[in-house]
């Protein structure tokens, strides 16, 4: 089984991070009035010109992503585990799409964890095809929108949905899931414990 993960809100809590920084900037910087829309990307969810995003773009997602967010809970214990059970995975971002200098800000910051770069598609725009083209059986994602596309072209779905996302009616293609926790259980009920002693000592009694 291969398995495809993104990165930011699944492996990184970036989306929750730059959620604050969006906050403060729009109180502190441009004296605003909050949110407008319950929008997934904090880009769209202000009334912010083109400037203004574009400064907050360059401001704090590169410095965000290597000096303030934390990886999910137990993400990298995840990775081992899939190693540990002899699953193929690979991340599938759009990083870089928006700005050139956050694919480099997660080479900088997996390498300094350990984490195999060359696992990594960059610049992805279009997750179906991506899964398609790579032979991915499972996607997990926290995109509401990434998810249900990926759902209606009956690719299996992990929406790794934060409590404040859209919810998603789940089916045979697509199930929630709100933590790594989460995710290992779905793949251990589809297809067994192979390591269980291994997987224990080293993926959970840390």
């Amino acid at each position: 089984m291969k398995i495809g993960i993104d990165i930011d809100g699944v492996i990184l809590d970036f989306e929750r991070t730059m959620n604050t920084y969006a906050e403060l900037y729009d109180l502190l910087i441009l004296n605003k009035s909050g949110a407008i829309n319950n929008k997934f990307s904090y880009l769209d969810r202000y009334d912010w010109s083109k400037d203004e995003k574009n400064n907050f773009i360059n401001n704090y997602l590169v410095y965000a992503t290597i000096n303030v967010t934390p990886f999910i809970p137990l993400a990298k214990n995840m990775l081992e585990f899939f190693e540990l059970e002899g699953y193929e995975y690979e991340f599938i971002t759009a990083r870089g799409s928006l700005l050139k200098n956050t694919k480099d800000a997660i080479i900088t910051l997996f390498n300094n964890n350990g984490i195999d770069i060359n696992k990594i598609r960059f610049m992805v725009k279009d997750k179906v095809k991506s899964c398609i083209d790579n032979n991915i059986d499972i996607m997990i994602d926290d995109n509401p929108n990434i998810c249900d596309n990926l759902r209606n072209n009956k690719i299996k779905t992990l929406y790794f949905r934060d409590k404040n996302k859209e919810k998603l009616i789940e089916d045979e293609y697509l199930k929630e899931v709100s933590n790594v926790g989460e995710v290992i259980r779905y793949i251990v009920n589809l297809n067994g414990l192979k390591n269980k002693k291994n997987v224990y000592e080293k993926v959970l009694k840390k």
